[in-house]
Parts: structure tokens; C-alpha cells; sequence
């Protein structure tokens, strides 16, 4: 056997037995981070964190109750989604030391609806941190935060993003916001029914009905056949005939032929 296929031989065992430890890892956390994770927020990838600026940012948006929608989005051209992440909110005065507060929210009836999620129990608290529940590229995250009773102060947020098992950022921080909790803000209080629901007292049938919706007595009278139809239009007047002729046209026939018997009797 030759130098070159000694020296190989080994190289080739290592490189086998390094891949085959990351896949490991990778399948050992694709349900998101362990416990273990809480205090670095880095994963034991066997490889350190990237040190350039996060492609990743973490948006803090306050609501109505106090509590806070959080989006976990791409912030770059040049990479479009992540696969894992770690997410917790700290008080902006204290430091690094310090534990996470408040608690993620499991309510899903938010919209856009929050995204599924795994809740862990870091440094003594509960749900104090949310992390992915399968390995599977993810464009955007959305979380509901509440911040801890009665607090009141700055919040800022930490996110470790996970490009893939050798490339990831820890700690990415979020911009701070303001948070005053007086009350325990798990219920929006304005989901309670208004009081003004009752029915208007204003529905009742109006007295006012006019009295002039009765038949007018006001129709004419001279809608019957009018009178003033002239009577000439029977018999024109420039048929008649006069008085005296009628009775004068017998008697000369009478005379006539009286005078003729009388001239025939004096003749024989």
C-alpha cells in the first residue's frame, strides 16, 4: 500500500466521523432549543456564532392590553428565510446577567395568528422563552409576549437565529420599547360587551298618523255629462219648410181640375 493511501485512509475517517457527529446535532434539535440553551442562548452546533451584522430582526409592536406582538422576519436581500430560533425579553436596565421576563402567550386567536411555538421554563421562570418546534425554513414568526404584572419600564428583546447548523447570530437585539403593565394582561379587556347594546326606547309606533289620508270631498260636480250641449244640432233650421206652401199646393189642383169638369159639362 502505498504513503499517499495511508495518509488518506484516516483523513477520510475523521471527515466521516465529524459529519456524521453535526448530523447529530442538527436531528438532536430540530424541535427547537433545550433548556440548556437559556443562560448563552447559543447552540451547541460545535461551531461558533457568526460575528457579522444579523440578517435578522426581531420587530416589538405594543397592543392595546400592554402586551407585545413580536415578528421575526428577514431583513437582507441575499438570505431569505432560517430555520431556528430562541427568543427572550429582558429589562433594558439590568444586565446581560439578568434573567428573561414576562411570558409568551399560547393564545391563537390573534391575528395574524401566532405561530406554534415551544415554550420553555428558563432560569426559574415560565415560558419565559420561545423557541421553534421543527427544523423546516421559515419566512416570518409570529409571538405574543406579556410583560410580568404590574411592570414598568424599557423591554428589549434577544433573538438567536439559525440559518442552518454551522451559521447562526446570538443575542440579536430588538429595538427597546416602553412597557406599563398595571394588570395582569392575559384577556383583552375590550372583548367585554358594550352596555349600550339595549334597544332604543325610540322603536315605539308614532301617534302621528294625519288625518288627511280620508277621500278628499273636493272632486267636482261637473264631471257628469254637461248640460250645455246645444238642441239645434237635432233638425237643421235650413230644412223647414215654409208655413203657407203645404197648404196652398191642394187647393190650386182642387181648382184646377173643377174648372176643367165645369169647361167639358158646358160644352156637351
Amino acid at each position: 500500500m502505498s504513503f499517499s493511501k495511508i495518509v488518506a485512509l484516516p483523513v477520510i475517517c475523521l471527515y466521516i466521523l465529524f459529519t456524521f457527529s453535526i448530523g447529530n446535532q442538527v436531528s438532536g434539535t430540530p424541535t427547537g432549543a433545550p433548556a440548556a440553551a437559556c443562560s448563552t442562548m447559543t447552540p451547541d452546533h460545535g461551531v461558533p456564532p457568526q460575528t457579522s451584522a444579523s440578517p435578522y430582526v426581531t420587530i416589538p409592536t405594543l397592543v392595546l392590553d400592554e402586551s407585545v406582538r413580536l415578528t421575526l422576519l428577514v431583513n437582507s436581500t441575499g438570505i431569505s428565510t432560517f430555520k431556528g430560533f430562541l427568543v427572550m425579553a429582558f429589562d433594558n436596565s439590568l444586565g446581560d446577567t439578568a434573567a428573561p421576563i414576562g411570558t409568551f402567550s399560547e393564545i391563537v386567536e390573534e391575528t395574524p395568528a401566532i405561530t406554534p411555538a415551544n415554550y420553555l421554563n428558563c432560569l426559574s421562570g415560565s415560558k419565559n422563552a420561545a423557541t421553534h418546534t421543527n427544523n423546516i425554513e421559515k419566512v416570518i414568526v409570529n409571538l405574543l409576549w406579556v410583560p410580568p404584572s404590574g411592570f414598568v419600564g424599557n423591554v428589549v428583546f434577544k433573538t438567536t437565529f439559525v440559518r442552518n447548523v454551522t451559521t447562526f447570530w446570538v443575542k440579536t437585539l430588538s429595538d427597546v420599547i416602553s412597557v406599563s403593565s398595571t394588570t395582569t394582561t392575559i384577556t383583552p379587556s375590550t372583548t367585554t360587551t358594550p352596555s349600550t347594546t339595549t334597544t332604543p326606547s325610540t322603536t315605539t309606533t308614532p301617534s302621528t298618523t294625519p288625518s288627511t289620508t280620508t277621500t278628499p270631498s273636493t272632486t267636482p260636480s261637473i264631471t257628469t255629462t254637461p248640460s250645455t250641449t246645444p238642441s239645434i244640432t237635432t233638425t237643421p233650421l235650413t230644412t223647414t219648410t215654409p208655413a203657407g206652401a203645404p197648404q196652398l199646393a191642394p187647393w190650386i189642383g182642387t181648382i184646377f181640375l173643377a174648372l176643367v169638369t165645369f169647361m167639358l159639362a158646358s160644352s156637351a
